[in-house]
């Protein structure tokens, strides 16, 4: 009897051992089935951090394309004028964006050949729409017009003579930046472009550049338009600072002591005489004063535009300006 119960205690863990090697072949089995079976292709899983997009078209340096457009600007370089239903065209192309109703704006636009663009601005990280001549080849010369589209419309700076007086192109772009809800109207050509001075848009009413600057100025926008002179045709100052043909307010006398403040000299062209620089024919300002809006034109000299730190102080002064009209009623 002892002989057959110590035969029975040894074939229990053989038979357990002789099972889980069974197991152990068929799971080996298994494993190298699927291991040899053809993949079947997968949805893509990109890693990504919770809260965060997919990343979308790159940011645009708006001062380097305002450079790539300006660029070619010369004396007797092309330019033809617009007439007054292409003029009234992308004036209601700009109301259309101000109102929101982008399907209108781009209907306006389409007619007379632009279109608008919308990017994010590399420097303010603002959704900003360029309002442009849709061909790139085009030689028209009727300019651009930037919106910023992360708040309401409340201010324009408005750049007539780029690259004639040098570098306001860059110091439009400049004070663009620095304020939210702001408008930047460029003309499309070198102030002596076209012939008999008909791209001369400070000074001529029949402009893409008049009838935006005016369709604004409507809708109660108050705008500074920026110039540049040679500080050899008024010795001593560094800048003028002018309501053109309206009354000064407090607009001006806030842009005078802020550019002082910066260590300019500033010439208020409503007390003291400037020479001929008080911007009193420019056409936009008479338009602005007409319809009480205010209007600021801001003479500079050549130091103040060129060089980037204090055209940088320039442009905070300007936006400080534009921020203290408060929103557009």
């Amino acid at each position: 009897m002892e002989i057959r119960g110590s035969r029975r205690s040894l074939l229990l863990p053989v038979a357990v051992l002789l099972v889980l090697a069974a197991l152990a072949g068929v799971l080996t089995l298994a494993a190298r089935g699927r291991a040899e079976r053809p993949r079947t292709a997968e949805p893509s899983r990109t890693a990504q951090v919770p809260g965060t997009t997919p990343a979308g078209p790159a940011p645009v340096d708006l001062a380097a394309r305002v450079d790539g457009f300006t660029g070619d600007f010369a004396p007797g370089g092309p330019y033809t004028a617009p007439d007054a239903a292409q003029r009234r065209a992308l004036a209601d192309g700009v109301l259309g964006l101000l109102d929101g109703q982008t399907e209108q704006a781009d209907r306006a636009l389409a007619r007379v050949g632009y279109r608008r663009t919308e990017f994010t601005e590399a420097v303010t990280g603002r959704r900003v729409a360029e309002l442009a001549d849709a061909a790139a080849e085009s030689d028209r010369g009727w300019g651009r017009v930037y919106l910023d589209l992360s708040a309401r419309s409340a201010w324009s700076v408005q750049v007539p003579h780029p690259v004639s007086d040098a570098r306001t192109e860059a110091l439009g772009v400049d004070v663009f930046r620095a304020a939210p809800g702001g408008v930047l109207v460029l003309a499309g050509a070198h102030r002596r472009a076209g012939a008999d001075g008909s791209s001369d848009v400070a000074h001529r009413t029949d402009t893409v550049f008049a009838a935006v600057v005016e369709a604004l100025a409507g809708r109660g926008v108050p705008g500074i338009q920026v110039h540049g002179f040679d500080e050899g045709s008024l010795p001593g100052q560094d800048a003028v600072v002018s309501p053109g043909a309206g009354q000064p307010g407090t607009a001006a006398e806030l842009t005078a002591t802020g550019l002082t403040r910066n260590g300019y000299a500033v010439c208020r062209a409503w007390r003291e005489k400037c020479g001929q620089l008080g911007g009193t024919t420019n056409v936009e300002g008479r338009f602005a004063a007409g319809v009480g809006v205010p209007w600021l034109h801001v003479e500079l000299g050549n130091g103040l535009r060129t060089e980037p730190a204090r055209r940088a102080a320039v442009a905070g002064v300007l936006a400080d300006t534009a921020v203290a009209w408060g929103p557009r009623p």
